[in-house]
């Protein structure tokens, strides 16, 4: 409550109580990871179309053994090609036909602002969403917290009126433990658990689900607008999430 501005809490309830509300309000939050996938081959095949699709590896610094890789593309894993243990020459090894970009360097050093440019643009396709707050992680990665996003999607209509999303609006979507084999059979089971949401745990997954739409949207965005694709996972923290 607030009384001559000054903020005062409510600390008149039991440690049970406590860990209640704490549990509650953290999982009230719904809180998404973007990871863009293979980020570095991707904004290399976007400066070097002809390569998309194609298995491609990205390698910096000294050129002993072909480099050092750090990122290896979908296409390059499916022949055997792995940063663990791997460098540019045994890259070519096992695949003769991968395709080695180099980092650029300034004065002895790699340069990434191309990394860094091509991450910027995907944060700006985020940040059109508005009621989302973004917060950058790293070149490829980035927080978004959608909490506030959900809310005003639930609130729009009641309970009992509230469209439950279907397969068709989650086309992406995995539930942890679920492979492509059974993905849809696996999110369809879990949507239908959704319709009764008469307890905390059905209201909160709920909540992830919306938020899950949302992501979807932005997927969608950040390839129509950049040409990148990304992953994405969502969950109540930062920690722990629910969607692959």
């Amino acid at each position: 409550m607030m009384d001559g501005g000054n903020l005062y809490f409510n600390t008149n309830f039991s440690n049970k109580e406590s860990q209640r509300k704490l549990k509650s309000d953290i999982q009230s939050r719904i809180v998404a990871l973007i990871d863009m996938d293979c980020f570095y081959v991707q904004v290399e095949q976007r400066l070097a179309p002809e390569w998309k699709g194609k298995p491609c590896v990205v390698v910096q610094y000294n050129e002993w053994k072909g480099g050092g890789i750090i990122a290896v593309g979908y296409e390059a894993r499916a022949k055997g090609v792995t940063r663990r243990g791997m460098r540019g020459d045994d890259a070519k090894q096992v695949c003769p036909d991968v395709k080695l970009f180099s980092v650029p360097e300034i004065r002895g050093k790699a340069d990434l602002t191309r990394y860094r440019e091509a991450g910027a643009e995907v944060i700006s396709v985020l940040t059109q969403f508005t009621g989302c707050r973004v917060e950058r992680a790293s070149i490829d990665e980035a927080y978004i917290d959608l909490t506030d996003k959900v809310q005003d999607m639930m609130s729009q209509v009641s309970m009992s009126q509230l469209a439950i999303p279907t397969t068709q609006d989650l086309p992406h979507t995995f539930v942890v433990g679920s492979d492509n084999d059974n993905r849809e059979d696996s999110l369809r089971e879990w949507l239908e658990s959704l319709s009764s949401p008469d307890s905390l745990d059905s209201h909160n997954d709920l909540r992830l689900c919306f938020g899950a739409v949302i992501v979807e949207k932005m997927r969608k965005a950040v390839r129509d607008q950049t040409g990148f694709d990304c992953s994405a996972g969502i969950s109540h923290n930062k920690v722990e999430y629910s969607f692959t």
